[in-house]
């Protein structure tokens, strides 16, 4: 087992470093939180790595992974291959999923913090932390994620590929 990643290595370096799809994912990834991170320490005027992981805010993270993959297919595949469409329907569904399911689940968060405080209130109970409301992403912000998956891709996989 170790001789064939030992080999696997020597070739992968013999042939020329160059950058891994999945790489390209990473990196779309962190710099898509990096973004909205710093956007967010300059809003709240403090940093904080916890949003790092956090779902929702500018830009979108799953808009802009989804565009990436897309694209990545589009360059091996072409625009008229049943891999490309693919790819399309499933940036379509968690485009969709992003702005208008998780927007949803963000009311419903809404009214159960209501009632839990509504209850609290009348029961004099702790309050223990609310839920999430914000998950949804607004379409600018998923444009926005969109254009940043699109053009991290470009430029990764056609300088290191």
């Amino acid at each position: 087992m170790f001789s064939f990643i030992r080999e696997s290595f020597k070739t992968y370096f013999q042939e020329g470093i160059k950058i891994n799809p999945l790489l390209i994912l990473i990196f779309v990834w962190f710099v898509t939180q990096l973004i909205k991170i710093t956007i967010d320490s300059i809003k709240q005027k403090k940093f904080c790595i916890s949003n790092f992981f956090s779902s929702g805010w500018f830009p979108s993270f799953h808009s802009s992974i989804v565009s990436s993959i897309a694209i990545m297919v589009l360059i091996e595949f072409g625009f008229d291959s049943i891999y490309f469409a693919l790819a399309c329907a499933f940036a379509w569904l968690v485009v969709y999923d992003a702005m208008n399911l998780r927007f949803e689940s963000g009311k419903q968060a809404e009214y159960i913090n209501e009632i839990r405080l509504n209850i609290t209130s009348v029961l004099t109970m702790t309050q223990k932390e609310s839920l999430k409301e914000r998950l949804w992403h607004t379409p600018f912000e998923v444009f926005a994620g969109i254009i940043l998956g699109i053009a991290l891709t470009f430029v990764l996989y056609y300088y290191f590929i």
